[in-house]
């Protein structure tokens, strides 16, 4: 079946589907991404289904299926003159899991999940795990020696080995959130006259050290994928998710298989995003002791710096489309880091703080209004770093290590805040925003530039290395210094003029 008869014709299940009331329907499940949809069938009434409801149900096929957060619109009937009535209604689950057994999804019953994002093969390019013998005339014999002690096998002038080393795992480190371990996945036939297949899928597992809730466990499945989003310098497509249950039994050594039907899909299609292993930050293959510090200490931090980063993915989702709105929330993300990530606060004078609580006195006496809270929150940040400063804190994070690449980028960094004050407050302070809007895209790319890469040298990324190679634009890091020099000239003569 081709992709486009598959997008046509989504996966059908028709069984006996579970409420937790113990009531039983007759069910027919498709399954086709934001369209997937159950419709139960009754000769009774269904039962309210809440947010949070899951179903268990059995298909004619054997495969057992567990329906998670499911959502109804509500019930309906169907009545024809002469004949009963006709329950039915339709449930939208936001996952639905299948295998050989149900899954209890509020039990913390999950020891490892599983799955692949669209870049995996560049992030860690194993490139010698797979390949060709390129004499293969060399060693046939030696390969055929085996099979030649079942019958005659004759060997020709052009004979090809291809090969797998067998070596499964390519990294494995322990996280705050578990153990996390990336492999080879072969696939392979038998060979016959129609030829020989060799295939290959790289996966990542997350092992807790304890057992986890499922929730928990995509929860976690997120927080990696943003990760491995960073490394690759665009957002990640994620599919191929399986879990591991604790289960007792034999059925649990067999994973279940699950489908989410509002995945997180890439939305980086375009060719000269694609990433390219001569231009990423991390490699874990040669460089691995670094990856394996950059992936520890990024999940230690992650836990206070969560929602910044998802603010961050957020911008990068969007690929190549800029506009103000990324540009105000690229700008915003520094707003939200943890305290210890920006510029302490200055300590304020007797003096100052006097004035400051007389102020407040005085303003806290005034009937409440948009105006007065405003002059209250504005005593309340006397001494907090500002935005400005928070931003221009984490740039010198990363002059420090590449002043040299990117020279004057505080400068970049300042205009950038004041276009979006100018979006936010309507000022862009002493900078005329005329003269600068055609350069959106690059003071984004500034800001974006800034928070990741200050993130990963905070983790134990060595920039230096990076910097002395040669690239491409294989990455949002390499395609920013390719295009930083010339762009910055262009900006500062606009400001001149």
């Amino acid at each position: 079946m081709s992709k486009e008869q598959k997008k046509k014709n989504p996966t059908q299940y028709i069984g006996v589907f579970t409420q937790a009331t113990g009531e039983s329907f007759i069910g027919d499940l498709r399954l086709k991404g934001a369209n997937t949809l159950l419709k139960l069938h009754s000769d009774i009434p269904l039962s309210a289904m809440t947010s949070t409801s899951s179903l268990e149900g059995t298909a004619y096929t054997g495969e057992c299926i567990t329906l998670i957060d499911c959502y109804s619109p509500g019930s309906g009937h169907t009545f024809v003159r002469g004949q009963p009535v006709k329950y039915h209604t339709d449930v939208f689950p936001h996952f639905v899991a299948i295998g050989n057994r149900h899954l209890i999804p509020e039990n913390s019953n999950i020891s490892t999940i599983e799955f692949s994002t669209d870049d995996l093969g560049v992030i860690f390019h194993d490139f010698d795990a797979f390949g060709r013998v390129i004499d293969s005339k060399t060693i046939i014999d030696s390969v055929l020696d085996e099979r030649r002690k079942i019958r005659p096998v004759e060997s020709g002038e052009r004979p090809l080995v291809a090969y797998f080393t067998g070596k499964c795992c390519i990294i494995e480190v322990s996280t705050e959130i578990g153990k996390i371990s990336v492999n080879h996945r072969p696939s392979f036939n038998m060979g016959g006259p129609s030829g020989v297949r060799l295939d290959n899928r790289i996966t990542v597992s997350i092992e807790p050290e304890f057992p986890i809730t499922f929730d928990e466990a995509v929860d976690r499945l997120h927080r990696v994928a943003n990760f491995l989003s960073v490394a690759a310098g665009r957002s990640q497509g994620i599919s191929h998710v399986r879990v591991h249950t604790d289960a007792p039994s034999k059925d649990s050594l067999v994973p279940l298989s699950i489908i989410p039907t509002l995945p997180w899909k890439s939305r980086s299609k375009i060719s000269h995003l694609k990433p390219h292993p001569g231009d990423t930050p991390l490699d874990a293959v040669r460089r691995p002791d670094e990856f394996d510090i950059v992936l520890s200490n990024w999940f230690k931090r992650d836990k206070d710096w969560r929602v910044a980063r998802v603010r961050h993915l957020g911008c990068m989702q969007k690929g190549n489309k800029y506009d103000t709105d990324r540009l105000v929330a690229a700008a915003n993300m520094f707003d939200i880091l943890p305290q210890h990530a920006t510029p302490l606060p200055t300590e304020l004078s007797e003096e100052l703080i006097n004035t400051r609580d007389t102020c407040r006195e005085l303003f806290r006496k005034l009937p409440v209004g948009i105006d007065r809270n405003s002059a209250l929150d504005a005593l309340g940040r006397l001494g907090k770093p500002s935005l400005p400063k928070k931003i221009a804190y984490r740039a010198s994070i990363v002059t420090t290590e590449l002043g040299s690449t990117f020279p004057e980028l505080q400068l970049v960094a300042s205009i950038a805040v004041k276009c979006r004050n100018f979006f936010v407050h309507g000022s862009a302070g002493d900078v005329d925003y005329s003269k600068v809007e055609a350069f959106i895209p690059f003071l984004t790319d500034t800001l974006e530039f800034i928070f990741a890469s200050s993130d990963l040298i905070e983790s134990g990324w060595n920039p230096q290395q990076w910097s002395s190679e040669h690239h491409g634009w294989g990455h949002s890091f390499s395609r920013y210094q390719a295009e930083y020099a010339p762009t910055l000239g262009e900006l500062k003569l606009a400001i001149a003029n």
